[in-house]
């Protein structure tokens, strides 16, 4: 099974009107980069240059201990520090899929 959940993540604009750029610090602080539709995305601030604290949402694969690995929408798998996850419902890995 796969759990459906949010990862903490600074948010900022895109060139592109119907998506937001992601980045997120991995467990071995890397940052990384990418790219979300914005109904994948929550956050109170407008975005702006300079980023606004927020949410993605990830398809949780492992969560344990101090690292999670988490799908994120633009197709990657990182691992992150789970402080960072918060964890929904719990679907299967088939509607998960649909997810994307």
């Amino acid at each position: 099974m796969t759990m459906c959940g949010q990862m903490e993540c600074k948010l900022y604009p895109s060139a592109f009107s119907g998506e937001v750029v992601f980045q997120v610090n991995t467990i071995n602080n890397q940052s990384y980069e990418g790219v979300a539709p914005k109904h994948y995305v929550t956050y109170d601030a407008q975005l702006t240059r300079n980023g606004v604290n927020g949410q993605v949402k990830v398809r949780v694969l492992v969560s344990g201990g101090k690292e999670a690995r988490v799908y994120v929408p633009d197709g990657q798998i990182l691992s992150v520090s789970a402080d960072k996850v918060y964890v929904g419902r719990t679907v299967k890995a088939k509607q998960a899929r649909r997810l994307k």
